[in-house]
């Protein structure tokens, strides 16, 4: 029972032996590449992940791990379009490339497999590439108006020629744009230079725009005044007629005239609730120190003629003469 047992085990074992060297594990990130006898096609490329099957001791399998890797180059100097010195740190995403059926088979080819190798040769390429950084100006890297994605852009498709050799370029980016401490200083004078000479022609361009506006209103305020004082003589000149008219008619009797001036000064002081002390003496309040102790009347009839010269004369002759005979009377 025992030897049974033994064989038995022997036996599992020999089939577990037979089946590691004749099977292989590819996980879900990982590309697998067979070869016999060192050489190798496009049907030894495996890409779908599970058991796979080989010949032993005539076939060996390299797995190329197909996620995203990244690649760093430290400070490189590079020289700007319009002159200046830059220090620009960059990376590249790149992963081995399964979208063309031969890309894990170029790798393999070019690479020897190895990922680490791969990124040694890329770390070259690479600044190689950051060389089409000298064909924008400083400030084209820096700023609102930054075309540094438009540079990544270019470097990335000058990187394309990395797909002959199963790699797919997947994005370039510029980590850091530093200036060596002499270029430093030069290049902050000179913007702070450009930002004032900025700063001047806004102020310019604001004052002139001021300058604009205040004409523009003192137009306007012209062309008003203008129409208000033309209009305001058409009234003054409507006025004078009609004050000529009424003075025409006053003139006619200006004992009248004088009269009604009084009446309406008088009318116009008590028209509201008013106390006055004023001497009997004073114009227009004489009027309230009469003859008979209240307003005197005309001495004729409103529409009746004005009297002449000659006949205000005999009037004047005729009061006289009844104030003398009053007297007389009042003597008698």
């Amino acid at each position: 029972m025992s030897k049974i047992l033994g064989i038995g085990v022997a036996l599992l074992l020999v089939i577990v032996l037979a089946l590691y060297a004749n099977t292989y594990q590819v996980s879900y990130h990982e590309v697998a590449v067979q070869t016999q006898f060192g050489q190798s096609d496009e049907q030894g490329v495996q890409t779908e992940p599970g058991l796979k099957f080989r010949i032993p001791f005539f076939s060996s399998v390299k797995k190329l791990d197909r996620r995203i890797q990244i690649q760093q180059v430290s400070f490189d100097t590079l020289q700007t379009n319009d002159g200046h010195q830059v220090l620009i740190k960059s990376f590249l995403l790149w992963k081995v490339d399964t979208e063309d059926p031969e890309g894990p088979l170029k790798f393999f080819r070019t690479y020897d497999g190895s990922i680490a190798v791969a990124k040694d040769m890329l770390a070259g390429q690479l600044r190689d590439a950051l060389s089409v950084i000298s064909q924008f100006d400083y400030e084209d890297l820096l700023g609102t108006d930054s075309k540094l994605i438009e540079a990544e852009e270019r470097v990335l498709e000058k990187l394309s020629f990395l797909k002959d050799s199963g790699i797919q370029p997947v994005a370039v980016g510029i980590s850091q744009i530093s200036l060596p401490p002499k270029t430093a200083t030069a290049v902050l004078g000179r913007m702070e230079a450009d930002r004032n000479a900025l700063g001047e022609s806004e102020r310019n361009r604001g004052k002139a725009e001021a300058e604009r506006i205040r004409s523009e209103a003192r137009a306007k305020r012209d062309k008003i005044k203008a129409f208000a004082l033309q209009r305001a003589q058409e009234i003054q000149a409507v006025a004078n007629e009609r004050a000529a008219e009424y003075l025409a008619q006053m003139s006619q009797d200006e004992e009248l005239a004088i009269f009604l001036v009084w009446l309406d000064a008088l009318q116009t002081a008590l028209s509201e609730n008013t106390t006055v002390i004023l001497e009997t003496d004073f114009a227009p309040w004489h009027l309230m120190d009469g003859p008979n102790g209240g307003i005197p009347k005309p001495n004729r009839q409103i529409g009746e003629p004005a009297p002449t010269s000659s006949s205000r004369g005999s009037t004047a002759s005729t009061a006289a003469v009844t104030n003398e005979n009053a007297g007389g009377v009042a003597n008698e």
